[in-house]
């Protein structure tokens, strides 16, 4: 694994971890709404825009749903919300995709570049 990639999933998991401290609400999203931009943005091709934002999108919500969990703590609870995280999570991935093609869109009209 790349470093970019490890500094990705780092900066990923702070994120969802913070924002669940800190901002509450949809709002939430916001940061990670431009944060993901900001991934596609500054991927060199589309290709690597969109699997960074799908990474990227996976981790924030991995990391964000554990951390504002308020049920219960039993054995089967827990599994079962974990197992209800990583398919969850998928949807961020998605949102990851759509964030990191969007904002390399955005970074290649910038250069002037076509597709």
């Amino acid at each position: 694994m790349s470093t970019n990639k490890v500094l990705l999933i780092l900066v990923a998991a702070v994120l969802g971890f913070v924002s669940s401290r800190f901002v509450v609400g949809w709002y939430t999203t916001v940061p990670w709404m431009l944060s993901t931009l900001c991934v596609g943005y500054i991927a060199l091709d589309r290709r690597k825009a969109i699997i960074n934002g799908a990474i990227f999108g996976y981790v924030i919500f991995t990391f964000y749903m554990p951390s504002v969990y308020r049920g219960a703590t039993d054995t089967k609870s827990i599994l079962l919300f974990m197992g209800f995280v990583l398919a969850f999570s998928l949807i961020g991935g998605m949102a990851g995709i759509v964030g990191g093609f969007v904002g390399n869109l955005l970074s290649r009209k910038g250069r002037g570049l076509k597709g």
